[in-house]
């Protein structure tokens, strides 16, 4: 009888580059690899492989997930009207609740087979497949803490008004001019007060910015920490094989 075969795949490290900005932004597809065929001749090892499987593609549907935020970051336009900005928001709320929802779940997986792992009696394979697990979990808490900050991101925009470029323009030469930030502005709109909100991603200290020039930065930042997270699945594809060797 064949033994039976699992495949764990992971994302490799890319992102979709920087697109013209666009309200429907489309998702670019990351190309897979695969990371390791796991041959299992026991019941316990098909028990880890089956929750290392889960795992895996739950980290790799978040890639696909934070590639296609990234778009709707770089394209949003929140400073239109209050429409516009709800209409945005909401995208980017309902892209944050699925991100966080899959590494949760992936975490959850991760969990399992932590729990079988405690039954494994060879102390070198223990060794290996806990390695595995840490570079996968990695991955998956990255994934987390990103959704996580998103969300702060969101509150932060749900307490700002949409700001055009003409008013930060405004503001900005109000301030040129020497006028006292906290008398009322003669353009309609004074410079940022200290907020009880903090963007997660940083916050203008003086002259406040658009908040579509906020969803660009927020956008950067998830790029730059999307490399780590792939960096922890490379790590992870590079150990399984070791890890699995036993089984």
């Amino acid at each position: 009888m064949p033994t039976p075969t699992i495949v764990v795949l992971a994302a490799i490290a890319l992102l979709a580059t920087a697109q013209p900005p666009s309200p429907t932004p489309v998702p670019t597809e990351p190309p897979l690899r695969e990371i390791g065929r796991v041959h299992v001749t026991t019941p316990l090892c098909k028990t880890l492989a089956t929750h290392a499987v889960v795992a895996a593609n739950l980290a790799l549907e978040d890639d696909r997930k934070i590639t296609f935020t990234l778009g709707t970051l770089r394209g949003v336009d929140l400073d239109k009207n209050i429409i516009a900005k709800n209409r945005g928001t909401d995208q980017i709320r309902r892209e944050y609740a699925a991100l966080r929802a899959g590494a949760v779940q992936g975490e959850a997986e991760m969990k399992k087979f932590r729990e079988a792992l405690k039954e494994v009696t060879n102390d070198e394979q223990r060794a290996a497949l806990e390695k595995f697990a840490d570079a996968l979990d990695g991955a998956l808490y990255r994934q987390k803490k990103l959704a996580e900050d998103l969300g702060r991101y969101l509150a932060w925009l749900d307490a700002q008004e949409p700001l055009t470029d003409q008013e930060r323009a405004d503001i900005e030469r109000s301030l040129l001019a020497g006028l006292n930030p906290a008398s009322p502005s003669p353009f309609g709109r004074t410079p940022s007060q200290p907020q009880t909100i903090q963007n997660p991603f940083g916050n203008f200290a003086l002259i406040p910015e658009t908040l579509s020039h906020s969803a660009k930065r927020a956008a950067d930042e998830l790029d730059t920490r999307a490399t780590l997270i792939y960096r922890d699945e490379d790590a992870a594809a590079d150990r399984i094989d070791t890890a699995f060797k036993g089984c």
